[in-house]
């Protein structure tokens, strides 16, 4: 028969931090900072494309083309 009543520490400690008042609003303003960002339109995407420098294959070697 299984002990369901039995949490080990790491449970209890983690049910603990969940259940702290103000934590999910906390969790939810961080998230924020980092994930819910808003999309880019297709113009500033296609503009950002346009302006990036390609870069040679390998930079820290060119070959002397006056030579």
């Amino acid at each position: 028969m299984k002990n369901t009543k039995y949490q080990s520490e790491a449970t209890q400690f983690i049910n603990t931090l969940l259940n702290k008042p103000g934590n999910h609003e906390h969790q939810m303003e961080l998230r924020n900072t980092w994930w819910d960002k808003e999309f880019i339109d297709l113009e500033e995407q296609k503009s950002y494309a346009e302006s990036e420098v390609k870069n040679d294959g390998y930079v820290y070697f060119s070959y002397d083309t006056k030579a």
